[in-house]
């Protein structure tokens, strides 16, 4: 016997060797050749099983993987039943069966394994798990140590085992092509909408401006810092409120005759524009996409397409259209994990007082139970449990989320948790309604359902990337920039005001509100009028160009509108299909179910399951005309005739289809909703390309017209205000004239005075010369008469021999007076050019520093 089992052992080495160099061939031989000489080992006939398991994990022949599982189970069952209380051998047997798709057979294999009491030391089979990660070397832990960390492996599988379950009852492989087109058209998409960007942002001049397109706008700006300053202080101190409400109010007849700057395009344009803002009361418009007809509400216009151009789904589609599982389905507590063990001695504790107070409201009692939950600090099954969460929070927000989801995780959690916790908490009604169980599950388990919930709803159904594409889409409408608005001042609709933006709190006033706008802006309508402002004919041009790609990318979103609706249709009828054949699995059901019960009510010979099939197939038979649905009743019950004979055996086929076809409604449900929501961000796609506001064309052509105007009555302003500056400096200097004429009016007759005195002594001084020289008298009256001033009485008449030497006063009077008007004249002149050399310095200081702002952007 010891040479015998030292055989067994050295032999069994070289297996393991051979696998762990994955010479699969040279295994199987060895094995087999070993299982041939000790057929009653245990070992042998593990290590057989192990290498045929890895050989059909490797082999890509469906037929021959089949063979090598089937092979691999037959020797695995043997080593179990030679050695029933092998932990290790009863791991290997689940492993093998979950290979082979048996999840239900995996999980029984699980369970019984991790229920064997005092099991065998795994060490003893350690060639035969060897390869599976546990320790080799029976010194290194405890046999209990050993046993444990086997049954730590064994929870793992079982938690996988279930987990697989659930992946292949949803299963659907003939989605697989459907989902890539649904993630073909989704990239479509985002091309279409990168393409209308680029197009709304060139239309807009959204985009970033180059450093030279920079210089050139800072250039033109700063060019007209001289106006814009003339113009905010005219607006401000040279403007009456009423000519600013008239300034603001543009008589629409006046914009369209006296606007030098509109050509016949653009006149046209405005001509339509108004017409449609008159009739609508609206600048904003939508077209079809389809025939280009003209629509005043979005809405509208998507109703008339879906009607006219797309077509609609039959009732019976639409009633499978599965609604969305509200938030508060989510939003029922504190989502951390529970501490099972003294939750467990809540719940007991309660169901005592509620036995005691059995008057009391249940609701009451399960809501302190919910409320009172003992949670506790696991750090990682917190934050598994919020993952949890978060992804739901996902699904909903997108609108992605069915009931047939909701009670697929609300099974899955709940598979996980049996024979994991007490059946007090299981048996909680609370705990199979709502999502408060998943609290309870243990690291493991929440690892396994964030993945069923990524992969079979996020992934496969493509739900991660709809909610990453819809987060762009809002990204983008956060970034939309309001248009300026304009509305009508009066009921006629002959003038046009201008607000700064259609969500200004004036946009929402009163006609008569709006009528008092001129002392609400101040300086911000000068800012808005000088600001941007490219040339009319260029924006034209984008207008029409800005249009003609929307059409074409309108188009282009119907087609994909189009490809949406026949999936979402397709999918609609599938599930209406399933829907039939799951009724008639649970009709089915219900005639054996009753059979159970009569079964228990009335004692006789009970009639099996298969007789009572037979009996319902005659039935249908008898029927003159066989209609669809009983047609494929009879299909149905002649696939379970032939494979089912037992009463059990049918019961179980019957359960597993009902499942099948829960599981295909649970995919079904996840493309619909998606296909729903990837069209509703479709059609609001094609709202946003086939929306246009006049305002964009309109209120260029408003602002240049305005600005015009604003100019011209600056200039007009400047030059009075300057003529006035003038006439007040004029005015002082007249002033200043005649303050200083009235001086020298005196200093004047003062100086006559003195000037005759002095002649008088003078020509006394010749009278007494010429005398002391002899000189006659007649001579001497003379002189004397020379010197006295003519009298202006009729008395003294003027002789003409004298007028001529006496009237040189008089003369130079005039003289003076000729001369000080000449001076002062040259004074005024004197002024005015001093006046305008100081204007001209001015203008002369205000152009260098403006050439030094141009020369600080050059360098720059």
């Amino acid at each position: 016997m010891a040479s015998s089992s030292s055989s067994l052992y050295d032999e069994s080495g070289r297996v393991v060797e051979f696998l762990a160099a994955n010479n699969f061939i040279m295994a199987l031989e060895v094995a087999k050749s070993l299982v041939s000489g000790h057929p009653d080992s245990a070992l042998a006939n593990a290590l057989t099983a192990l290498t045929l398991m890895k050989i059909s994990l490797r082999d890509s022949n469906v037929v021959r993987r089949r063979e090598y599982i089937a092979s691999a189970l037959d020797f695995s069952k043997t080593a179990l039943a030679l050695s029933p209380k092998s932990i290790a051998f009863g791991f290997l047997n689940a492993k093998i069966h979950l290979a082979n798709a048996h999840d239900d057979a995996a999980i029984q294999e699980c369970e019984s394994a991790m229920s064997i009491e005092d099991p065998r030391d795994p060490w003893l089979d350690y060639l035969g798990i060897i390869n599976e990660g546990y320790d080799s070397d029976p010194q290194e832990s405890s046999k209990e140590s050993r046993i444990e960390r086997v049954r730590t492996e064994l929870r793992k599988l079982l938690v996988k085992a279930k987990r697989y379950k659930f992946k292949r009852l949803v299963e659907d492989h003939s989605l697989a092509e459907i989902n890539k087109e649904f993630q073909a058209l989704q990239d479509r998409k985002e091309e279409i909408q990168t393409r209308f960007d680029r197009e709304r942002q060139s239309f807009e001049k959204m985009e970033m401006p180059s450093p030279s397109t920079s210089t050139r706008k800072l250039k033109k700006v700063l060019s007209n810092v001289d106006m814009i300053t003339r113009a905010r202080d005219y607006w401000n101190n040279g403007m009456s409120l009423e000519a600013k409400k008239d300034f603001l109010s543009v008589r629409i007849e006046k914009f369209f005759h006296k606007n030098k700057s509109m050509g016949v395009k653009a006149k046209e344009m405005l001509a339509e524009a108004v017409e449609y803002a008159k009739e609508t009361k609206s600048w904003k418009f939508s077209t079809c996409c389809c025939c280009g007809q003209r629509f005043s509400d979005e809405e509208l216009n998507l109703e008339h397409i879906k009607s006219t151009h797309l077509g609609t789904f039959s009732e019976e589609l639409q009633s499978v259209v599965p609604k969305i599982v509200p938030a508060s389905e989510i939003e029922i507590g504190d989502w951390r994990p529970v501490n099972v063990v003294a939750a467990a001695k809540l719940i007991e504790d309660l169901s005592r007082n509620d036995s005691a107070n059995k008057g009391q409201d249940e609701g009451k009692s399960q809501d302190l139970k919910l409320k009172n939950l003992p949670h506790c600090n696991d750090i990682n099954r917190g934050m598994l449990i919020k993952s949890i969460w978060i992804l739901l929070q996902l699904f909903i927000e997108i609108e992605c989320f069915a009931p047939s989801h909701f009670y697929m995780l609300l099974d899955l959690i709940l598979e996980m948790l049996k024979n994991q916790i007490p059946e007090t908490l299981l048996n909680q009604s609370w705990m199979k309604t709502t999502l408060v169980s998943v609290w309870f599950l243990d690291e493991p388990e929440l690892e396994s359902v964030q993945e069923f919930l990524i992969e079979e709803l996020g992934i496969s159904c493509g739900l991660q990337g709809l909610y990453t594409s819809f987060h762009r889409d809002k990204a983008r409408r956060d970034l939309t920039i309001t248009h300026e608005s304009i509305v009508f001042r009066d009921d006629a609709l002959s003038h046009l005001i201008p607000l700064l933006d259609e969500t200004s709190e004036l946009a929402s006033r009163s006609v008569d509100d709006i009528k008092n706008v001129g002392q609400e802006y101040r300086d911000n309508i000068v800012q808005w009028l000088f600001t941007g402002g490219e040339p009319i004919g260029e924006k034209l041009k984008e207008w029409e160009k800005y249009r003609e790609a929307s059409k074409s990318l309108g188009t282009e979103l119907f087609k994909i509108i189009e490809s949406e609706f026949h999936r979402l249709q397709n999918m609609c009828e599938r599930k209406c299909k399933y829907l039939r054949h799951e009724k008639l699995w649970l009709d089915m059901e219900g005639i054996c179910l009753e059979e159970d019960k009569r079964r228990k009510e009335i004692s006789g010979y009970p009639q099996s399951y298969r007789s009572l099939l037979l009996k319902r197939q005659k039935d249908i038979e008898k029927e003159k005309s066989i209609e669809e649905m009983g047609s494929m009743e009879l299909d149905i019950i002649e696939s379970v005739l032939k494979k089912a004979q037992a009463d059990n055996d049918i019961k179980i086929l019957f359960q597993m289809h009902i499942h099948q076809m829960g599981g295909k409604c649970f995919k079904s449900d996840a493309t619909i909703l998606a296909t729903n929501a990837a069209m509703q961000q479709t059609w609001n796609k094609l709202t946003m390309v086939t929306s246009y506001d006049y305002r964009s064309i309109v209120v260029p052509l408003l602002k240049t017209f305005m600005r015009a105007q604003l100019q011209d009555m600056v200039d007009k302003y400047a030059t009075e205000k300057s003529n006035a500056e003038i006439e007040v400096l004029l005015s002082e200097l007249n002033l200043n004239a005649k303050n200083n004429t009235g001086r020298e009016g005196v200093d004047a007759r003062q100086g006559q005075g003195k000037s005759k005195n002095k002649k008088k002594k003078k020509d006394h001084r010749k009278v007494k010369e010429f005398k002391a020289t002899g000189g006659s008298e007649d001579q001497q009256g003379n002189v004397e008469q020379t010197s006295v001033p003519a009298a202006h009485g009729k008395d003294h008449a003027l002789n003409p021999e004298i007028v001529g030497p006496v009237t040189t006063d008089e003369l130079e009077q005039e003289e003076r007076e000729l001369t000080r008007k000449a001076e002062e004249e040259c004074r005024v002149e004197e002024h005015r050019r001093m006046l305008a050399r100081h204007l001209e310095y001015q203008r002369q200081i205000e152009n260098e520093a403006k050439q030094k702002r141009l020369a600080e952007i050059d360098k720059a």
